[in-house]
């Protein structure tokens, strides 16, 4: 599906992943974990071809994204849904989400009011009326309409409500269900715990671990989150 093998990333003089490595896998959820300015970002960036100088191997399904153009990478289905949520403050809800609409995509209106309601209840509102928690949900609904084959999510609970982080949580887990694998920066471990398959720690641009599921309570797996995930 996606996979970085020996990714050297760099702005300008500015030297961000060294020698990165991780793959994500059909319907799986993985979560790429580490303090701020660990490149966890960086890496979807990368992934997206946002970076100008990149070199080794990213692939999704087998061809090579590095050095094709953004909206190539975006046109096979690989969706970001960035940390600022991006919606458009003017827009209602439902211009938002008309506007993401991909024609023959899985997705339909009537499914995303089904997994949000909240949005239905609140189409006619402007993007700017509504709180954070909603405009992650209307983000992850634009993601959705767009009919994504892989989603690159970048800090989805943050700054929300624990109410709402359990709906976010709920969501990223029937998304998956649903067969879409997902890429997950994300600074609470509780929602990594509940939803991923794999796990990798990052710190100065390297992947300096990773764990399976199963794994991430074993005393070498907890050692590492406190050596590297504590604040």
């Amino acid at each position: 599906m996606l996979r970085m093998e020996n990714v050297n990333a760099l702005y300008g003089k500015s030297h961000i992943l060294f020698d990165f490595s991780i793959r994500v896998d059909e319907g799986e959820l993985i979560t790429l974990l580490g303090r701020n300015g660990a490149g966890k970002s960086t890496t979807l960036s990368t992934i997206l071809g946002l970076v100008p100088n990149v070199d080794g191997v990213i692939e999704f399904n087998g061809a090579s994204l590095v050095g094709m153009p953004t909206h190539q990478i975006a046109g096979m289905g690989i969706c970001l849904i960035p940390e600022q949520r991006d919606i458009f403050q003017i827009l209602t809800v439902e211009e938002n989400l008309q506007l993401s609409i991909k024609k023959g995509g899985r997705w339909q209106m009537s499914d995303i009011y089904r997994l949000f309601p909240r949005l239905g209840e609140r189409k006619k509102n402007g993007g700017g009326q509504l709180s954070g928690g909603e405009q992650q949900m209307l983000a992850m609904a634009r993601a959705l309409l767009n009919d994504p084959k892989i989603l690159l999510c970048d800090e989805p609970s943050e700054g929300l409500a624990p109410v709402i982080v359990q709906e976010i949580v709920s969501t990223l887990k029937e998304i998956k269900d649903s067969g879409i694998p997902i890429l997950l920066v994300e600074q609470n471990l509780k929602v990594c715990e509940k939803l991923a398959d794999r796990h990798y720690i990052v710190e100065q641009g390297k992947v300096l671990h990773e764990f399976k599921s199963e794994d991430f309570f074993t005393r070498e797996a907890i050692a590492a989150k406190e050596k590297y995930l504590s604040v």
